[in-house]
């Protein structure tokens, strides 16, 4: 098989291969992961194997112009522009290919940027999936194989859902759907039972190293922070937000330690959650990571595990001076707070809403004593 556009991902790729050789991949599919992990990297290239879709010709060839196949037929959310009654993923099929040849390793919400729909979030409808049901009943071009690739599972709206699980109790012949997501939690329950799951990781050390440039002066470090996301690895190459990131969380702190005996100082801390509000959703998510590691460095300074700490301050903060506040009584507190609005993130939660809470918790959880 080929996987030209998969970065890692060595023992997903070996399950996918084997069902293709052995002759048994089921006839649907959910690859679930964070963007930034390659579910639709691997999606799309597992969907040109089942279509045979190879050769040097290929090769020389974008993703985006590899799939451009009258088999490979792709689903995704989409928002209408203007006026119109009704919107399809065709119609943004020249935009969707120019977006996977800039990188399959990208977001929803760089695809509604990419489609410039401002803060219009997208979505499946059931005009969509009947659509496609009429575009999968006819015979395959050549006879071949057919496959539907869909991307935002959970963008499906409630009737799209419906009409969807029909498609898939009764599939036409020679036909495969490969679905993706973030998260199953909003997945109408009769189509995950119809599907079988598959849970893609982060990405391996090695495989991410090799997009760190050679000059690059701390590659353990980034490696760390990067947690297996591709994404999360190309923004901090190219922004250097560590700095940034490292002011901020330590601002924040400042503030929610003299919060509690202080009330004039949460007109200080609501200030910070809002300019945390104003950053990108990329940055958002990024910082929320910077501070999931931030806390552990902190929390294992306490037991004199230097080789395992990866923090080296840009800002000249001494972590020592912060590391006896975080300990077993706040550490998962704070661990989980920092992850769980990484995830409300995703899901396009309210910014100021969001920080607003980080901002009040954190103002009870740094100032928790020791038990």
């Amino acid at each position: 098989m080929v996987w030209k556009h998969t970065i890692g991902q060595k023992k997903t790729k070996r399950y996918l291969t084997y069902l293709l050789d052995s002759f048994q991949v089921p006839h649907a599919q959910i690859f679930k992961s964070d963007s930034g992990y390659g579910n639709l990297a691997i999606g799309i290239e597992f969907a040109l194997n089942l279509l045979n879709v190879k050769g040097p010709i290929e090769d020389r060839k974008t993703l985006g112009e590899r799939c451009q196949q009258p088999n490979l037929h792709f689903i995704y959310p989409v928002v209408k522009r203007g006026s119109e009654k009704t919107v399809f993923s065709i119609d943004y099929i020249k935009d969707w290919y120019e977006f996977l040849n800039i990188s399959p390793y990208r977001s929803y919400i760089d695809w509604f940027d990419h489609i410039n729909v401002g803060n219009k979030q997208g979505s499946i409808s059931v005009s969509e999936i009947t659509k496609l049901h009429h575009s999968l009943s006819l015979k395959g071009f050549g006879g071949g194989n057919k496959v539907c690739l869909l991307w935002g599972l959970e963008k499906m709206n409630a009737p799209a859902a419906n009409a969807f699980l029909k498609l898939l109790e009764e599939p036409p012949k020679k036909t495969y759907f490969i679905l993706l997501c973030e998260s199953t939690e909003n997945v109408l329950l009769t189509v995950l039972s119809r599907c079988q799951e598959l849970s893609i990781g982060p990405i391996e050390e090695y495989a991410l190293l090799e997009h760190i440039p050679k000059s690059h002066p701390n590659k353990t470090k980034i490696l760390k922070q990067a947690q297996g996301n591709f994404i999360t690895l190309k923004n901090l190459l190219s922004d250097g937000q560590d700095e940034q990131f490292e002011a901020l969380l330590v601002k924040g702190l400042r503030f929610a330690f003299k919060a509690k005996t202080n009330k004039v100082v949460i007109m200080d801390l609501m200030n910070w959650s809002n300019e945390l509000a104003l950053l990108g959703r990329e940055s958002q998510k990024a910082f929320l990571r910077f501070g999931v590691q931030f806390f552990r460095d902190a929390f294992l300074r306490n037991y004199d595990l230097s080789e395992l700490v990866h923090f080296t301050s840009e800002t000249g903060f001494d972590i020592d001076k912060l590391a006896p506040f975080i300990h077993q009584s706040n550490i998962q507190k704070l661990i989980d707070l920092f992850e769980n609005h990484h995830y409300y993130v995703q899901r396009n939660a309210n910014s100021k809403m969001m920080f607003a809470e980080i901002a009040l918790q954190l103002t009870t959880l740094i100032n928790t004593p020791k038990d």
